[in-house]
C-alpha cells in the first residue's frame, strides 16, 4: 500500500446524462466520448473491488461519477453499496463521493443511500443556479425546481432517519454565468437549513473536513488558459468578497506544463467501457492505459510501462502525451499535487511490493 494525500479514483457508472450543462463535454456536439453511450457491467466493479482488496490498493476517495449522471445506471445502488462494502471491510476507499444533478432522484434511491457506516461518505448536488432561467441556460433544460426539491427532501429524510451518512453538498459550480446570483444562492439554502434547525457551513475552493452539511461553492475550470484567468478572477472576487482564504494567485497561468502532474500517480479514471486513464481532462482517452475487460487495474495501473511514463511526468517531459503538454490545469485551484517525496514513495511500492508480488527476481527496477 502506498500513502499518496488526495488521491481519488474516479468510477463512471454511464456516460449518458438528463442535462447538457456548458461546463461539460456532453454539451459538445459529436463529442467522441459520447459517440456511444452505456451502462458500465456491474461484473467489472466486482473484479475492480476485488483486484483492489486483493492488491491492497487504496485510495483517499472514490468519485462515482465523471462524464454522466450516475443514478440513471438501473444497479446504481449496487454498485454504490458494493463500494461501500469494500471501502469499510476492505479499506481501499477512505471517503466515497457521488456527485449528481438530483434529477431522478427516486424515494429508493434516497434511503438506498442512507446509512451510518464507518466510512465517510458524501453527496453533491450540482445545481449551479438560484434561478431557473440561469439553471436553463447552463444545463439545458429547465429542471430547477425538481432537483431543488429532490434534495431538500433528501436532506431531510436524512434527519429524520438519524441516518449519518451521505453528508450533503450543496454545489454551485461559480463562473462568470452565474455570478450575479450565487449570493442568492447562498442566502436560500441557509434559509432552508436554519429554518430546519439544521447547521450548515459554506466553503469555497475546498469542502471542509466534518459530517455537517455545506454550501459549496466550486471554481469552474474552463477550456482554455485565457478563459481560465479569468474564472479564477471571478472566483477569487467572490471568495474575497465573503472574506474566505484561497490558494495563493499564480501572477499568470502559461499553457505549458512543465511540472509533474499527479494525475500519472494520484487520480485513475475509468469510463463506463472500462476504458482506464490518467485523469478527468483525457475524455477522449488519449493517455488511456489500458481496458479493465483485458487487464486487471492493479496490473495496468502499476505497471513498468506507467511506470516508465511517470519517471518522465516526474521531470516535467510530456513529449509522448501531447494532451499534457499545454494543459493548465495545475494552476487551476482544483489541482491536486505531488511532492518528491510521495513519486519516490510510489517507485518504492513497485520495486518491492508490485515486482516481489508478481515473482520478478531480475535487478530490473525503476529508478
Amino acid at each position: 500500500m502506498v500513502d499518496l494525500a488526495g488521491s481519488y479514483l474516479v468510477l463512471e457508472s454511464t456516460n449518458r446524462c438528463n442535462l447538457a450543462c456548458a461546463h461539460c463535454a456532453v454539451s459538445e456536439e459529436a463529442h467522441p466520448h459520447h459517440q456511444t453511450t452505456g451502462m458500465l457491467d456491474i461484473c467489472l466493479v466486482e473484479d475492480l473491488l476485488s483486484d483492489l482488496c486483493e492488491n491492497q490498493l487504496s485510495f483517499d476517495s472514490l468519485i462515482l461519477f465523471w462524464l454522466g449522471e450516475p443514478t440513471l445506471h438501473p444497479q446504481f445502488l449496487e454498485i454504490y453499496q458494493k463500494a461501500l462494502r469494500a471501502a469499510v471491510v476492505g479499506k481501499v476507499f477512505s471517503k466515497i463521493e457521488l456527485h449528481t444533478n438530483g434529477i431522478r432522484f427516486s424515494e429508493q434511491k434516497r434511503k438506498g443511500l442512507l446509512n451510518s457506516a464507518t466510512i465517510p461518505q458524501v453527496i453533491h448536488f450540482s445545481l449551479d443556479a438560484a434561478r431557473p432561467s440561469t439553471y436553463l441556460k447552463i444545463k439545458r433544460r429547465d429542471r430547477l425546481e425538481q432537483a431543488v426539491s429532490n434534495a431538500k427532501t433528501f436532506i431531510l429524510e436524512k434527519k429524520a432517519l438519524g441516518a449519518r451518512w451521505p453528508r450533503p453538498i450543496i454545489q454551485f459550480i461559480l463562473g462568470r454565468n452565474n455570478q450575479d446570483e450565487a449570493d442568492l444562492f447562498l442566502d436560500e439554502w441557509r434559509r432552508f437549513f436554519y429554518g430546519h434547525d439544521l447547521p450548515v457551513r459554506f466553503s469555497v475552493g475546498a469542502v471542509p473536513n466534518g459530517e455537517e452539511p455545506v454550501i459549496f461553492f466550486r471554481q469552474l475550470d474552463a477550456p482554455t488558459a485565457k478563459q481560465q484567468q479569468l474564472e479564477n478572477e471571478c472566483f477569487r472576487r467572490f471568495a474575497e468578497k465573503h472574506q474566505l482564504d484561497l490558494p495563493k494567485e499564480q501572477p499568470l497561468i502559461v499553457a505549458e506544463n512543465l511540472q509533474p502532474c499527479s494525475g500519472f500517480w494520484k487520480s485513475p479514471t475509468i469510463d463506463w467501457q472500462g476504458n482506464v486513464t490518467v485523469c478527468t481532462r483525457d475524455n477522449e482517452l488519449k493517455n488511456a492505459v489500458g481496458n479493465l475487460r483485458e487487464t486487471s487495474f492493479s496490473k495496468l495501473w502499476w505497471s513498468e510501462d506507467m511506470m516508465k511514463r511517470r519517471a518522465k511526468v516526474a521531470l516535467g517531459d510530456y513529449e509522448d502525451h501531447s494532451l499534457c503538454q499545454t494543459c493548465f490545469i495545475p494552476k487551476s485551484l482544483n489541482h491536486t499535487d505531488i511532492s518528491e517525496l510521495e513519486i519516490q514513495r510510489a517507485k518504492e511500492f513497485f520495486n518491492i511490493h508490485i515486482n516481489h508480488s508478481r515473482g520478478r527476481n531480475d535487478s530490473s527496477e525503476i529508478i
